[in-house]
Order: structure tokens, then sequence, then C-alpha cells
């Protein structure tokens, strides 16, 4: 017996949502998956999506399946799988969705589906490979320097500002700001540019950071530079690339009680 849109959609709620209650995140969320309507963040003003838009490429074909099959959880989906995904064509899904006037049928939108995803993953790949080695060569570079420490996990450290106090255990949440960079200066996440500092379990974060911060007396100023091995690995995580090279700024304050 066929499967209905109502229940495949519910059951693609369902699954999405349990792939992102189970990724786990080094630095604080950038944002919060929309509990409401998938247009509400442009509602009210212009015209209604449908009667503007048609998808054409691939990524807006994909985007608009997304939204009608998922609906508000576009957004979780978005932010943890498939950061490319366009928000407009998301919205034109779900309108569609809605109307119960779909562009496609189920199975083209599973072969939408199914083809977008052996694209996607091929490119992701090739990005794996060629991180790495950029990575790999920042690292060996870096590591001339002589105020650039290494340790035996690879870890690379600079140390700005020395502190006085005791050193964090992997069983500590600390206090501290950090900054993230990319290996081309791009800026990813910062407690910094929040204006709040930002405390975290260093039993919940990745090995780097972890690593790094037990390295580090309280009131200590490093630069933390992560190999792909001890960051967010091949399969990266959101908007950072799957192998990228993680540069972080973390100065430490306290260790919470």
């Amino acid at each position: 017996m066929g499967m209905n849109s109502g229940m495949k959609r519910f059951l693609l709620v369902v699954l999405v949502a349990l792939m992102v209650l189970t990724c786990v995140y080094a630095a604080d969320s950038a944002g919060s998956v929309n509990s409401g309507t998938l247009g509400s963040e442009t509602a009210g003003v212009g015209t209604p999506a449908s009667e503007t838009l048609v998808p054409k490429t691939l990524i807006e074909k994909f985007s608009y399946v997304v939204g009608y099959r998922t609906g508000s959880y576009y957004y979780a989906y978005k932010s943890q799988l498939y950061p490319e995904m366009l928000d407009e064509f998301a919205i034109l899904g779900d309108e569609d969705y809605t109307a119960g006037t779909p562009r496609y049928t189920a199975t083209q939108m599973d072969q939408i589906v199914n083809d977008y995803i052996a694209d996607y993953t091929s490119r992701r790949a090739a990005l794996a490979v060629t991180n790495l080695q950029a990575a790999e060569d920042f690292l060996a570079e870096n590591a001339k320097s002589n105020d650039v420490y290494t340790t035996q996990s690879g870890l690379q450290y600079r140390i700005i500002k020395q502190g006085t106090g005791v050193r964090p255990q992997q069983t500590d949440t600390v206090e501290l700001d950090y900054e993230l960079k990319l290996l081309d200066g791009t800026v990813m996440d910062s407690s910094y540019a929040r204006g709040a500092h930002s405390s975290f379990p260093l039993t919940n974060v990745i090995a780097g950071f972890s690593e790094g911060c037990q390295l580090m007396p309280l009131g200590s100023h490093y630069i933390f530079y992560i190999h792909p091995d001890l960051g967010y690995g091949e399969n990266g995580a959101g908007t950072i690339e799957p192998n990228s090279l993680l540069v972080f700024e973390v100065e430490t304050y306290s260790i919470v009680e």
C-alpha cells in the first residue's frame, strides 16, 4: 500500500528532528530551529513565492522538495545537513504543500532528492581531499615558527598570554571567550562579537579544543591550530567544510562550578 503525502511529510519531519537532536557542536549555536510557518520570516510583504518562482536548477528543486516535505523543519535540515539550500524555494515548496498543489509527483521528488544527495556527496568528498592537503601543508609550515608548540596528538598552539591560574581538567566546564576562523580567515563564530563569555563542558567539544583548553592556566590567551582529525573531520559541520583546519583564539577565565 502506498504512503500518502501527509504521512510521508510527518515521517520526514521526525527523521530530520532525530538527526538534529543527535548533532553535537563545539561552539555556540549560530541559530535555532524555526518552529513556526516556513515563510514566517518574510510573511506579510511582497508576492507569494508560488506566483514568482519556478525551480530550474537541481539545488532549487531540492530546496523546494525539502520545503514541501518538511515544512518549518527545513531550517534544521539546512543548518545541520545541506547548508547551500535556498530559502525562497523551500518556502515555495511549503506554500504548495499547504495549497495541495505539488509541482512534482512523489516519484519525481524522490529522484530529485537522490540526484542532489549524490551530487552533494561527490562534491564534499572532493573538498575533503583538497582541504586535508591544505590543512597539512599549513600545519607543516606553521610548526617551523619558534613560538608555535605541537602536542603529541598534533594540536598546535601559540601562547599570547600565559595565565597563573589552575589548568582545567577534561571533566570541567570552562568560562571563556573564543573566536573560530577557517584557514582563509573567515570568522565562523565568535563570543567576542556577541559581547558575552561562553561556558563549555570540555567533555562535549571537539578533541582539539578540549585538549587546548586543558593546556591553559586560567587567565591565559592562546591560539589553537586544529588538524581536521581533532576537529570536525571529513564530515564537517554545517557550513564548515569537510577536513577544514580550525583556528581558535581562546581566553580562559574560570571553572564553572
